[in-house]
């Protein structure tokens, strides 16, 4: 082992408890080269007064689960007094951060509390991909790497560990003498090169993920990197710009398989979450070639596609090896706003077709949503909440609307004056970020709250529903009758 130490800090919200790939095949990577990794994660920590998944509690949209039950619990300690502590203790020659644009202040927290120590700080992820010139003026980040950063961390690695000169390395932008020195972009990797994940970095209680109203031990495992679409409110559209149309990468089943089963064996995995942002759409031979080499895993898993590559005889298959969950996005039921707004070219026709096939295999189906997008109308959210019944998911997933850095509908609500240049998204389960006149921010948490009960109730009770979306003693006192009845009837 070399006498070489990196610090690695996943800024994450609380409870958000799936083992992320990128930061464990990034340790993979340096162990691989020998080099001592620890991590500094902030998931058991109360970073906010309530969890993602105590969100969607509360809006109807999953069942309750209960970690405790696990013997799970947030740290009661302070985090910023602990990673103080751990940096002094562990002394790192290298620090890293990884982060998105909703965890990066926590991310950046970290690193300001231990400055006066001058140890080489790094900032990766999405947010600095997309938004590197405010990353890099922190006077507590040193580095940034833009884009993909395994082969990157590892170079760098190995120029610290010789004490050789750093501020050529692709991928890097490196201050220097009050200089930043920008570098060109690798070539995307090729991802059956990827290491198999490490997961000893990880506290183990990050092993367990609520899915589908069950606790289990999830893994996260990549069939694809990106996605060949461009959603005009998803930051694929940056990186298919960023890499020239090489960003979308697909993982040869073969490869796939063997991490699944070194998986299982190694830390005994019980649910596969195939990290595949629409797999369906993938060619005839690789899809074949999935269905007979899975099935002998005997693992459930939950995947994700579009409405428009779902087949009778794709979801026949997939059911045959264990498909217990798909989800696809609705987003929005106004066909024009989906098609000019979102970038999402489907009809309302292969929307709802889609979503009766999957139910008719007796796999559960959920809808992802979303409400309060730039322009959105009242009347185009109940298009939605239309389309939704029409599909009728066994989860209806609800989701607000965040301008997100890298993406063309955050340009488009800069220049429409809904939020102001440089403002950082939130967290979509539950943070209103625009400042819209035709649909203000009370109306959209409203109707947030109260989506899953227009989709299932009968119309005859709208009037009640419509009076739950008001955070006023009459409205909160009909949502806690309402959603206790819904609940009794759907999310048993």
């Amino acid at each position: 082992m070399k006498d070489f130490k990196v610090l690695l800090i996943h800024a994450n919200s609380t409870l958000d408890t799936l083992i992320p790939p990128n930061i464990a095949t990034l340790a993979a990577y340096l162990k691989r080269e020998d080099y001592q990794v620890k991590l500094f994660d902030t998931t058991f920590y109360k970073t906010r007064e309530f969890t993602g998944d105590d969100i969607r509690v509360e809006t109807l949209q999953v069942k309750k689960t209960d970690f405790t039950e696990l013997g799970i619990f947030l740290n009661k300690t302070d985090m910023v007094e602990d990673f103080i502590k751990t940096v002094k203790e562990y002394k790192p020659d290298l620090i890293g951060l990884s982060a998105v644009s909703l965890t990066y202040q926590i991310g950046l927290k970290l690193l300001k509390s231990i400055s006066d120590l001058n140890i080489p700080t790094i900032v990766g992820g999405v947010h600095p991909t997309v938004c590197p010139d405010d990353t890099i003026k922190e006077d507590c980040v040193d580095m940034i790497c833009i884009g993909e950063g395994e082969g990157a961390l590892v170079d760098l690695c190995n120029r610290l560990y010789r004490d050789e000169d750093i501020t050529d390395i692709q991928n890097l932008w490196v201050k220097k003498n009050g200089k930043i020195y920008k570098n060109p972009m690798r070539p995307p990797i090729n991802i059956d090169e990827v290491p198999f994940q490490d997961w000893t970095i990880f506290d183990e209680r990050r092993r367990y993920k609520p899915m589908g109203g069950k606790i289990r031990i999830t893994a996260c495992v990549e069939l694809n990197r990106g996605c060949p679409f461009s959603c005009y409110y998803c930051t694929n559209d940056f990186f298919h710009k960023m890499y020239k149309g090489k960003s979308y990468r697909e993982r040869s089943i073969s490869r796939f398989i063997e991490e699944v089963k070194y998986l299982k064996e190694k830390y005994n995995i019980e649910y596969i979450y195939m990290s595949a942002e629409t797999f369906l759409s993938t060619g005839k031979k690789r899809f074949q070639e999935l269905i007979e080499k899975y099935g002998e895993l005997k693992i459930p898993f939950w995947m994700e596609t579009r409405p428009e590559f779902v087949t009778d005889e794709k979801i026949k298959q997939l059911k045959d090896i264990g498909c217990e969950s798909i989800n696809m996005g609705i987003e929005s039921g106004d066909p024009e706003l989906r098609a000019n707004v979102l970038n999402r070219k489907m009809t309302d026709e292969q929307i709802i077709q889609a979503f009766h096939i999957i139910r008719k295999y007796n796999i559960r189906v959920g809808a992802n949503s979303i409400i309060g997008f730039p322009t959105e109308t009242r009347e185009q959210v109940f298009k939605t909440i239309e389309l939704n019944r029409k599909a009728n998911p066994n989860n209806i997933m609800i989701h607000i609307f965040n301008p997100y850095n890298g993406t063309k509908l955050y340009d488009f609500s800069v220049a429409k004056g809904y939020i102001s240049p440089g403002t950082l998204g939130g967290d979509y389960r539950s943070d209103v970020i625009l400042d819209m006149p035709q649909l203000k921010k009370d109306e959209i948490r409203g109707l947030q709250r109260t989506f899953a009960m227009y989709v299932k109730f009968p119309k005859d009770i709208w009037p009640e529903i419509q009076k739950a979306e008001k955070f006023d003693d009459e409205g909160n006192k009909i949502f806690e009758r309402l959603s206790k009845k819904y609940t009794e009837e759907y999310l048993k």
